[in-house]
């Protein structure tokens, strides 16, 4: 891994072992099945795909909330699965994470400043007025005012709660930010405002960005490489530009069509999935995506296809030279 790479994954699983007892065998839930990826400083990779494919599984393992069944996770050139408790407590601060619902990750009784300094006070040795200090600096790189120091998360706006809480992942200088559907809970209008401080301070603090949404407009906005995922899975992962104008997935081509445009004609043609996400619990056999694909065949039905690259990308799909 070069010196610049911050984040490397290979093959990373998260399974889930469900109602199993004595009497009885369980079955398995396979959230994240074979994820790989690399991440280096001052780029993003966006996440997307519907709800379920296993996205904010994927931030939970990143951000080491949970432990990965298998696969191999590497931040900042050190292994992540057979680190010890002191590795992995110093590795804890290198990765920090921007929840969707800025309300609900910000505790109601706690004013913005000690909201700051909670981090500062966890993972360094920092007198209190050091720690004043960075709060208010923080806090003005991302917008707030120094009157905001004193007082509640409730006595903010949304976007303002959601600078609260980018402030507070870069109160311990991290290298790695996960940010997990950001904007979603965002009017419309302020949503433009949080993308453009986040990719500010991509460039002041040369961040990488693990950035999660469904919403492909605002992957277009601040993305440099996309991976779309599916069932757990990756369908497709490339370059942002070779992604959203030469889709080779069908279920990529699927997800650019649904997404609303001013010109109808800027979309191109509609592709209408059929049924519903499959319960990942009892995935389909072969490609996972075949039961609602408008090209799937029998070799579909009974052969996986693996991720290989074609087009100046990687994707999973057996007709992907076909798909243009």
């Amino acid at each position: 891994m070069s010196a610049a790479m911050l984040l490397e994954v290979r093959d990373l699983k998260r399974h889930y072992e469900l109602g199993a007892s004595l009497l009885r065998r369980g079955k398995t839930l396979k959230a994240v099945d074979g994820v790989s990826f690399t991440l280096a400083a001052g780029k993003t990779l966006a996440v997307v795909g519907e709800s379920g494919c296993g996205k904010s599984t994927l931030a939970r393992m990143i951000t080491m909330i949970e432990a990965p069944t298998a696969g191999s996770l590497r931040i900042d050139g050190i292994e992540v699965t057979t680190a010890d408790a002191e590795a992995m407590r110093k590795l804890r601060p290198v990765v920090q994470m921007v929840f969707q619902n800025p309300f609900g990750s910000l505790n109601p009784r706690k004013k913005v400043g000690t909201i700051l300094e909670e981090p500062v006070i966890i993972n360094a040795n920092l007198p209190a007025e050091a720690r004043h200090a960075a709060a208010r600096e923080m806090m003005a790189k991302v917008g707030l005012r120094p009157e905001h120091y004193s007082r509640y998360p409730h006595m903010f706006s949304g976007g303002q709660r959601q600078r609260i809480a980018i402030a507070r992942a870069l109160m311990l200088n991290p290298r790695i930010v996960v940010a997990d559907e950001p904007v979603s809970a965002l009017d419309v209008s302020i949503r433009a405002q949080v993308l453009n401080l986040l990719m500010d301070l991509q460039d002041e603090f040369h961040l990488a960005y693990l950035f999660i949404s469904h919403d492909l407009s605002v992957v277009r906005h601040i993305a440099d490489e996309v991976l779309v995922m599916y069932l757990g899975r990756p369908a497709e992962q490339g370059d942002k530009e070779t992604i959203f104008t030469r889709p080779r997935h069908p279920y990529t081509r699927a997800l650019l069509a649904s997404t609303p445009a001013v010109d109808p004609k800027a979309r191109g043609k509609r592709i209408v999935l059929r049924g519903e996400l499959p319960s990942p619990i009892d995935p389909p056999t072969g490609c996972a995506f075949h039961k609602r694909c408008p090209y799937a065949t029998a070799e579909c039905a009974e052969i996986r296809p693996e991720l290989r690259l074609v087009d100046g990308r990687r994707v999973a799909c057996h007709y992907a030279e076909s798909i243009a």
